[in-house]
């Protein structure tokens, strides 16, 4: 059976999924073996030390990416991984949204729980249907025009006023913009297929 090793524990491969939740790993080069298996679809790394996405690069099939909860600063490394339709960066130490160019078919996007001041970077993410950027310090709603399929907008908990743009996303259906300090919601009128909002 496939494995890695980490900390010199055997951790396996099982059905092109890898599990290393809270293994305390500090770099994802401490994880042995694992460009040995460039087939791995999913890989879950959640609640670790990790400060880089550095080492991936050979896994180009993976479609799904867990790196919540560690020490995250920048998002790089993820060049290759064109094949990505779902990334978990939620309680990091992210500031900026970047290097996501080439994650072009990404639906899933995770960037909660960081401190987050602008939404950029996501010209490219066209296919992106779920976007989570709550508990932020977000202060304007800008970079959205070319998420055309985006269905799911969590805004929660940031510094907005001003949502006008808002009605731009034509496909929305969900939307949760509570705790910030906008006073005029009736705007939101105007997007059509918006079916649930929290406020």
């Amino acid at each position: 059976m496939d494995y890695v090793k980490v900390h010199k524990k055997r951790v396996f491969v099982d059905k092109g999924k890898l599990y290393l939740e809270s293994f305390n790993i500090d770099k994802i080069k401490d994880i042995k073996r694992l460009k040995k298996y460039p087939g791995i679809i999913e890989i879950y790394l959640e609640k670790n030390n990790i400060k880089k996405i550095k080492g991936l690069d050979k896994q180009e099939r993976l479609r799904k990416l867990h790196l919540e909860a560690n020490l995250i600063e920048t998002i790089t490394g993820l060049d290759n991984l064109d094949n990505l339709v779902e990334l978990e960066l939620s309680g990091n130490n992210i500031t900026k949204i970047q290097g996501l160019d080439n994650l072009v078919n990404l639906k899933e996007l995770l960037l909660n729980d960081n401190k987050i001041s602008k939404i950029e970077g996501l010209d490219n993410l066209s296919k992106l249907e779920h976007l989570n950027l709550s508990y932020n310090q977000i202060e304007a709603i800008e970079g959205l025009e070319s998420l055309d399929n985006l269905k799911y907008l969590n805004l929660a908990h940031n510094n907005i006023r001003e949502i006008e743009d808002l009605t731009k996303l034509e496909n929305l259906e969900t939307l949760e913009i509570n705790d910030n300090k906008i006073n005029n919601y009736e705007i939101l009128k105007e997007i059509p297929k918006l079916k649930k909002v929290l406020k």
